[in-house]
């Protein structure tokens, strides 16, 4: 068995990273994802930590389970910047949404919002 580099370590722990990152975001608990690419939850849990560095066949098959590119997991620059605040972490997880939907949901969901809120704007008397 060969000693993985440090490089390789730091790889590992990068990937490991963003498939935590995106199954929170797309909140997928381990035990789900690992029942849907047909792995342990031991197996997630060591990929995630960078304690294994998984096979291009198993990123892809991750990939795939999380509807990400593979391009994507290895974004590392994304995963490693903190989140600033709530609204960052709620606008993260209203792009990995979005990222499911085609652009006739998206641009539909968006002319919804936008009514909605400049409903509220317009309509919304503060009490007190």
């Amino acid at each position: 068995m060969q000693k993985k580099s440090n490089t390789s370590k730091k790889v590992g722990k990068l990937i490991g990273a963003q498939i935590a990152r995106i199954r929170k975001e797309r909140e997928i608990t381990q035990a789900q994802l690992a029942e849907t690419i047909d792995v342990t939850v031991e197996t997630i849990s060591r990929l995630e930590r960078g304690v294994s560095i998984p096979s291009l066949k198993t990123i892809e098959t991750i990939s795939h389970a999380l509807n990400v590119t593979m391009k994507e997991l290895f974004d590392f620059e994304y995963s490693v910047r903190p989140a600033d605040s709530d609204t960052d972490r709620e606008l993260r997880k209203l792009l990995a949404f979005l990222k499911t939907r085609n652009s006739a949901d998206i641009r539909l969901g968006f002319h919804i919002l936008k009514s909605i809120f400049q409903n509220i704007e317009h309509n919304y008397q503060p009490r007190g």
